[in-house]
Formats: structure tokens, sequence, C-alpha cells
């Protein structure tokens, strides 16, 4: 049975068209973002056997990056990035990004649009200048003119369900000064005043999208919610996003100190009923399972990084959180970092966190997309233990 859109909030659940819990659990595929302005993958997998076999891993959606920079390309991308779509040669990254929007909620996925970066390249840091939604080359009045685009394009799509609106809030250098964001102080910066006309754009064109508004300090800090929480004229639309990694955390971290950092930092937007919240990122090196606090000793890993793992994996699992993993690729896009043009990644370099093989054919490591399966199911929330007994 697919997902009874359009998609609504109801307290800290996100919910469809009957009420009933939908719990986004997901796979980011990036590099629409990157250099050649499309998803790595394309050349070694059908996007439509690829769909499929997300599908078949048990996820509902994915969150599929862009940069602004790609929406505008008109250049034909190279066939030789899309040898196993040749159906798409002549296209432009933009409609390869629409075939895979197509191919991806033809399976019965959620596709969730994310302005990645304006620039093309890799994300990210403090002086690669995308960290607000404008800069020097980049207009806030673009960015907006954007969004509402991407909303027309997919407005008859009812699976183009949510739009992450952007990625990773950070300081940004324009006009020679640092500017930093900031939350519901009324200033230029404004990450809630950006997503309040954002939002607004957008359901002037589809009422029935989300709206996703990741936090201050690399989609780390929602502090500022408490007390100014997001408020679009469409009710029931807002979700919040948080991402984390083993490096925004203290080594060796305890659970319960995880715990209490995350609960500050986003996960009492759930507890006090505020709306959904969406973990957007998280991801580790699939190479060890020592790296998730699996594997012996013996096995060559991080076992600090399988102490954050665990802690992170409790946290998700006691909360009922929703998220997407970074990422599904097994291999980068050609990368360069924005503004200094550092070349970070070239095409087809080894993406560790990804949960395919290189060849895009197979699963890398087999108890990691395990540990997965086992989040996706929710534990509370409207409708869900009807939804158990319909799966028998």
């Amino acid at each position: 049975m697919g997902i009874a859109t359009p998609l609504s909030t109801s307290g800290r659940f996100i919910v469809d068209a009957n009420g009933a819990r939908v719990r986004l659990a997901g796979v980011n595929w990036y590099g629409a973002n990157e250099d050649l302005g499309l998803p790595p993958g394309l050349d070694r997998m059908d996007r439509r056997t690829l769909a499929n076999t997300i599908a078949r891993f048990g996820f509902n959606c994915v969150r599929f990056p862009f940069s602004l920079w790609m929406t505008g390309q008109t250049s034909p991308v190279p066939d030789e990035y899309l040898a196993a779509n040749p159906d798409l040669s002549g296209a432009t990254p933009m409609q390869v990004y629409d075939a895979c929007v197509e191919a991806l909620t033809n399976a019965g996925l959620i596709v969730i649009p994310n302005c990645h970066l304006l620039f093309f390249g890799w994300c990210c840091s403090n002086s690669d200048g995308n960290g607000l939604w404008f800069n020097d080359n980049w207009p806030a009045a673009k960015f907006f003119s954007v969004w509402q685009e991407i909303t027309t394009r997919y407005a008859s799509n009812p699976l183009v369900a949510a739009m992450d609106i952007k990625n990773e809030p950070r300081p940004a250098t324009v006009g020679g000064q640092v500017l930093t964001p900031t939350w519901g102080t009324g200033a230029e910066t404004d990450f809630a005043a950006m997503y309040t006309q954002a939002g607004n754009l957008i359901h002037g064109i589809n009422p029935d999208l989300l709206i996703i508004c990741e936090g201050l300090s690399y989609a780390g800090d929602l502090t500022g919610v408490a007390s100014h929480p997001v408020q679009l004229e469409q009710p029931g639309k807002v979700v919040y996003s948080v991402h984390d990694y083993s490096w925004f955390h203290a080594q060796n971290q305890s659970q319960s100190a995880y715990a209490d950092q995350m609960n500050k930092a986003g996960g009492y937007i759930l507890t006090d009923q505020i709306a959904p919240l969406w973990i957007g990122e998280f991801g580790n090196d699939c190479g060890s399972l020592a790296n998730f606090g699996l594997a012996p000793s013996s096995d060559v890993g991080n076992v600090a990084t399988g102490v954050w793992w665990n802690n992170l994996r409790a946290w998700v699992t006691d909360n009922d959180i929703d998220w997407c993993w970074w990422a599904l690729n097994p291999t980068h896009g050609k990368a360069t970092t924005p503004v200094t043009n550092k070349l970070q990644y070239d095409w087809g370099d080894r993406e560790p966190y990804g949960l395919l093989t290189e060849d895009w054919n197979g699963v890398a490591n087999p108890a990691v997309l395990k540990m997965l399966q086992s989040m996706i199911t929710p534990k509370t929330g409207p409708g869900v233990s009807y939804r158990l007994a319909e799966l028998g």
C-alpha cells in the first residue's frame, strides 16, 4: 500500500492524508548539487532499478540535494555519465533530475528536494560562501524564485511531498563581511524569517507540501524554535531538521550526555509537541563494524565512532525519531569546494558512508543495512497499531 498524500503534521508526528503516522526513514542521494549537476550512479545503474532497490530495502523517502546553479544549466550532460541510462542522452542536469524524481516516485518513494548549495560543489565549510540563502553572486530573490520554480515543476507529483529549504546554515562572507545565521532576530540573517517567507511562497503554489526547516550551526541547533517557532499561513506543515555526526560530540560521550545534548539542541521540539523532528543527515563509515560498536577489537575501525553510533541509535529508537541516512552513494561525483575551488573528490572516488557497493549493484555492509531497517517501523503515533496489524 502506497503512502496516502498529502502529508501534514499532528503534534510531534508526520501523518498521511488519513491521519496515520508516517515515519520518514530514507537515504540521501547526493550529487546534483556538485560540479556536474547530476547525481552519481547513472553511469552504473538504471535509475528505475536503483529506485526500486531503495524501496525494496524498506526506505520510504529520498532526500535529493541540488544547487541553485544546477537549475539554470542548459548544456547537455556528457553521455559518459549516463551510460546506464541511455534514454537520457542529450538531457540537461535539470532534466536528469526530473527523470530521477519520476523514477523514485514511481517506486512509491517520497522525494524531498533540498537546496544544498547556491554554487555547485562540495559542502560544507565556513569559507565556502554558501552558509546563507544569499551571497555576493546569488541574491535572496534568486533563492526564493528557484524554490517557486521547483515547486511548480513538481506540483502535479504528490510524492514530492516536502521541501528541505536550506542545507546546514552557517557563517558566510558577504560583501567582505562575515555574517552569522540568527533565529528570530529580524536581522537580514534570520533563518526563521527566511523559512517563513519561503514556506508561504511555496504554499502559494502548492499548499500541500511540508516545509523542512534546518537548525543553525550546520543544522545542529534548533534552540531558537522555543521562542520563535516558524509559523506559516498554511497550518500543520512545519517540520524541523537536525543533522548529526560523530564530530558534533565529545569523544566517547556517555549515552546520557549525548541524549541531554540532543534534547537541548532539538529533541525538546518532540517532547513539547511543537512539531515533528527529522534527522536529515547522519552517517558513518560502512567499511568496519567497529565503527558501529559491533565488531571485536581486532577489527580495524574507530571505536569512538562506534560509541557515537550506539548513542545515536538509542536516542532515535527511544524517541521514535524520523531520519535520513547519509548516503546511498558508494561513489562521489566531481566535487570542488565553492570559492576556494579546491578539488575534494573526483568522479568515481569511493564514498565510505555509502550503503551500496562501488559498482552500485550490491550492499556494502549488510549488517549496517539491517540496523537501519530495524529503525524504520514507527513505535507510536496515530494509526501505528492499525498499520502494524495490517502488515501482519
